[in-house]
């Protein structure tokens, strides 16, 4: 009979483990397709809407801003409904609200209703990112590697958005370039049947279940004496995190800032036996698909030597390749984006891991303050640099840009390691 017992729990640990697999890929396709929607779409079409509009390049970088302010700096609260209401679905909602207004900028009465959009459209991409973490991290039982399967899926539709957008542009143009809103209706259905309805397991880690409930009961030392180890303890990750947040803040900067400015930089330099369009979508994807590649192996290596190591490691490396890509001629430049975007953004899978183990009860709000806040305020940043463009010219803005980096070490010194095997919270059953 024992024996019996013991083949019965093997399979339901089996069935568990696939169902996670399952909705792990769901998750990390849906991040691909709500991500595909974001500036990276437009940043193909920014030269033709600053023709067609009569936009400075600093007008140009309020664009990805306003997305970013709705996007990303709304998200700690999107994550807090995320938290307390599972049974809101933003995973689905996301993506149908974003793929609806990103792709009607055709019809934008002027640069008012350009921005409104926008606006809109990263309020859709902000609502699916603290809920889809959350349920990733629950997939992934907090392993770096695993979580870089959900942020990779993220960062592969954020790369290829700038070729579909200039395909878009060029066989649909901007009155019917809302054509390219049906994949992400489409996924919006698939991630409702699959997250619609709150699961048991997904109730249960929300930080109200059986075990958060047993930690509050505990009785260690006094009452006083707790309440103040609590606070301290709060006030170590509070700071930690801040440090965390503003490490991500920096290297998304400079992502966000070269590719909003990206295109204007390359018609200056140009690729032999290319279209300036197509030089515009293949250079800002080949930077973002390269993003994309280092995910996987920086959530491995964060798991070997820790997220720290690897933070500081890239903060260290990936200044030069960029500073070598907008000092290259021609095709040289490609290769410093690929090496450069590489090594890049290798860190975010375990940032995200890492801040939800600062914040294990509230995975969907330290989710959000690293792939929302961080990069809502590195978009506003988008903001000062065109206006810096406007004085200096786009190239040496690219290169103080890519120089950026260095400053994430400083800021990584203060943040602790995190547990190189998955958590306590993330192996509860």
């Amino acid at each position: 009979m024992a024996v019996a017992d013991r083949a019965v729990v093997g399979a339901a640990e089996r069935g568990g483990a696939a169902g996670d697999r399952r909705r792990l890929g769901i998750l990390s396709l849906g991040h691909a397709v709500v991500d595909s929607y974001g500036q990276s779409l437009l940043s193909p079409l920014f030269p033709v809407l600053a023709a067609q509009l009569a936009l400075s390049k600093a007008q140009v970088g309020a664009l990805p801003m306003v997305m970013g302010l709705s996007a990303s700096l709304g998200q700690p609260l999107l994550g807090y409904l995320s938290d307390r209401y599972p049974g809101l679905c933003m995973v689905a909602m996301g993506p149908a609200m974003a793929a609806i207004f990103c792709t009607l900028i055709g019809y934008a009465p002027g640069y008012p209703g350009l921005l409104l959009f926008l606006f809109l459209a990263g309020l859709g991409i902000g609502a699916f990112h603290p809920q889809g973490a959350s349920l990733a991290r629950q997939a992934a039982g907090g392993r770096g590697l695993a979580m870089a399967l959900f942020t990779v899926g993220g960062n592969i539709g954020f790369g290829l958005a700038p070729m579909i957008g200039a395909l878009g542009a060029r066989f649909l143009g901007l009155p019917h370039f809302y054509w390219l809103a049906i994949p992400g209706l489409l996924y919006a259905i698939v991630l409702w049947r699959a997250f619609g309805v709150p699961s048991p397991r997904r109730i249960h880690h929300g930080g109200h279940g059986e075990h958060g409930g047993k930690a509050r009961r505990g009785s260690n030392g006094s009452p006083p004496r707790r309440s103040l180890r609590v606070l301290r303890a709060l006030r170590s990750e509070t700071i930690a995190l801040g440090f965390l947040t503003a490490s991500v803040m920096v290297r998304a900067a400079v992502q966000i800032g070269i590719v909003t400015f990206l295109p204007f930089y390359l018609p200056e330099r140009g690729f032999a036996g290319m279209s300036p369009e197509a030089a515009r979508g293949m250079a800002a994807s080949i930077f973002l698909l390269a993003n994309a590649v280092g995910g996987p192996l920086g959530g491995h290596l964060s798991d070997r030597l820790g997220g720290r190591a690897v933070m500081l490691g890239t903060f260290l490396l990936s200044p030069w390749p960029l500073w070598i890509a907008f000092h290259a001629p021609g095709y040289g430049c490609l290769v410093g984006l690929a090496l450069g975007g590489f090594l890049l953004t290798m860190p975010h899978p375990a940032n995200v891991v890492m801040a939800q183990e600062l914040m294990p009860h509230r995975a969907g709000v330290a989710a959000s303050m690293i792939t929302g806040l961080a990069w809502g305020l590195a978009q506003v940043l988008a903001l000062p640099l065109g206006g810096l463009a406007d004085r200096v010219g786009v190239p040496l803005t690219l290169q103080l840009l890519s120089l950026l980096p260095l400053l994430g070490i400083a800021l990584t010194l203060p943040v602790p390691e995190r547990s190189r095997q998955p958590s306590a919270i993330s192996r509860q059953p």
